[in-house]
């Protein structure tokens, strides 16, 4: 049975203090829908909404709540605001900050010489036994998971803003065109 209450889709459950979190969000204008997902064990205490990333049509939140985590995708034009409301009702803790910042400067201050390529090529990863050998598991061309601290584990797209991701897709264009530009001439 799938009933509405204040735009927040309710077609299953929803964990503790998460349906009142939602209905406060629903209150804003630009909020269109709410669609919670499936309930998770989680082995963390804090009860919390934390703002995951923009989606194409809206953002994914996820939903914390003594040992239990669920996912809730929102559905807006804009993404932005939904993250100030997360950001102004769930402020990061000072611990968080101090181990997600640490990581991130120390990722920012890798030089590179300038050449993407070359760079890509110089950069060497270490590799287990295990990750050598192809798995059905794993998909290619996933993101790379970057782990810090207790905090959950995030991918390179998530650490930078809109605008350096709109950049680096930009840039990518460009060189899968110069390539292809390139092998049509020889």
């Amino acid at each position: 049975m799938k009933y509405r209450r204040n735009k927040v889709k309710r077609e299953h459950g929803i964990i503790q203090d998460a349906l009142n979190w939602l209905e406060e969000l629903g209150q804003c204008p630009e909020v269109t829908d709410i669609i919670p997902g499936v309930i998770e064990v989680s082995r963390s205490p804090e009860r919390c909404i934390v703002y995951k990333y923009p989606t194409q049509t809206g953002c994914k939140l996820l939903l914390k709540s003594n040992g239990s985590i669920q996912e809730a995708f929102v559905v807006t034009k804009e993404p932005e605001i939904v993250r100030e409301w997360v950001e102004r009702h769930f402020p990061p803790t000072i611990e968080k900050v101090e181990q997600v910042r640490p990581e991130h400067h120390a990722q920012s201050e890798i030089k590179s010489s300038g050449n993407p390529l070359k760079d890509k090529l110089n950069t060497r990863r270490p590799y287990s036994d295990k990750a050598t050998k192809s798995s059905k598991n794993r998909r290619p061309g996933n993101a790379e998971t970057l782990k810090l601290g207790n905090v959950d584990p995030l991918n390179l797209g998530q650490l930078l803003n809109s605008n350096t991701r709109q950049a680096l897709r930009a840039l990518q264009k460009d060189l899968c065109d110069s390539s292809k530009f390139q092998r049509k001439k020889t």
